[in-house]
């Protein structure tokens, strides 16, 4: 193997030379991804999120935190507020994202999964869900904890219901 700065030769101490260099590779990308894993943690329990912003927000480059997106926010808070009334399912929502255009981060039409996720994200109330742990976030919530309750209420008031059997078979 010939490398711009080296070469190694196919002998036993090339390929032994060649395995260390590999080693000391993979050292650093192993280090690299631990740094990095600890300072999204520490980002995380100072109240800072350290991903992409979700819909309705915004990441700040210059302090390095997440704002309000003020076009998206409102239309984000009134689609809480459809899907808790109970009147709207997923699909109506979707519709109503296409006529008020509504439109993911990524500039795209927002699905069905997306405004489900969307829907079950507590981020929204000023909360940080990381990992499977919550955290408190520095950010501005979007709406309430009572409307994102009343939100997961009609979702599982929603949600297919699951048969209940009156006579439990062996092999059925």
């Amino acid at each position: 193997l010939k490398f711009p700065t080296f070469w190694f030769e196919p002998t036993p101490q090339g390929l032994f030379m060649l395995q260390i260099a590999f080693g000391q590779s993979k050292y650093y990308v192993d280090n690299l991804r631990e740094n990095v894993t600890r300072g999204m943690r520490q980002k995380i329990r100072n109240g800072v999120w350290p991903l992409w912003a979700p819909l309705g927000y915004l990441n700040n480059p210059m302090t390095r935190g997440i704002d309000v997106n003020p076009n998206k926010a409102t239309k984000v808070r009134k689609l809480f507020e459809l899907y808790a009334t109970g009147n709207y399912n997923l699909r109506e929502l979707a519709e109503w994202c296409k006529q008020q255009k509504l439109k993911s981060n990524l500039d795209k039409d927002m699905t069905i999964s997306h405004i489900h996720k969307t829907l079950q994200n507590i981020f929204y109330t000023g909360l940080m869900k990381y990992k499977s742990e919550i955290f408190e976030g520095t950010h501005e919530p979007i709406i309430t904890k009572k409307l994102f309750d009343q939100v997961q209420t009609t979702m599982r008031e929603k949600g297919k219901p699951q048969k209940v059997r009156a006579y439990h078979f062996p092999f059925v």
